[in-house]
């Protein structure tokens, strides 16, 4: 058991550590790139339907509540079963890319009840790819470091979840499509970040039944 204080200072030394740590930095990148891009999406998604579609707040509210829902299936129907076939790191770059490919056809429908046919693939490939993230990253720590490297994981995620809203706000007055096309940007260059260097134990682990993937 290891007690450490906290202080308003542990985020920010989080951070630090990061991008010191050369082992770490690639999967760190992942996780700030992949969560910078998907909450370009969560953000500001509703400006996007407010001006293309209209939408007041009860049809924003059921449209994120229909993406609960299926964010709820992919992480208790979806992640635990693909879990026993496929490695960690594999999910990973199978469902970011697919993620951020998804992105752009949010911009195609010229009714939104055709957004409710694309939404379930970008709920299904975050549930996936967001749990098997934090699976990849504890799987390069030791036993007596999960909590450590946890700690610095959520931190990167809180800072990338700080600027999407004010790059954002820039941006949409340009374009309300913008947004999303960043969404798609960040979270495919997460991917290649993750697909080039990332090189640690688990690209190749064994799964619960001793596969290997």
């Amino acid at each position: 058991k290891n007690e450490r204080a906290i202080s308003l200072a542990t985020g920010f030394r989080n951070i630090q550590l990061a991008v010191s740590d050369r082992k770490l930095r690639v999967l760190f990148l992942t996780v700030f790139f992949s969560a910078f891009g998907f909450n370009f999406f969560t953000q500001f998604f509703q400006v996007f339907l407010i001006h293309k579609f209209s939408f007041d707040q009860s049809d924003i509210a059921d449209i994120f509540a229909y993406i609960g829902l299926w964010l709820a299936f992919a992480q208790g129907g979806v992640t635990r079963p693909l879990s026993k076939k496929m490695a960690p790191a594999t999910a990973v770059n199978i469902s970011l890319l697919l993620l951020a490919v998804t992105f752009p056809f949010l911009l195609m429908p010229d009714r939104s009840v055709y957004l409710y046919l694309v939404l379930p693939f970008i709920a299904v490939f975050n549930g996936v790819s967001t749990p098997n993230i934090t699976a990849v990253v504890s799987m390069q720590a030791a036993a007596d470091q999960q909590g450590s490297i946890l700690g610095i994981r959520q931190s990167v995620q809180a800072l990338a979840m700080a600027f999407p809203p004010i790059i954002a706000g820039f941006i949409t007055s340009i374009s309300v499509s913008l947004p999303v096309y960043a969404a798609a940007f960040f979270t495919l260059l997460g991917w290649i970040i993750f697909r080039i260097f990332f090189h640690g134990a688990g690209k190749n682990s064994h799964t619960p039944e001793g596969k290997t993937v």
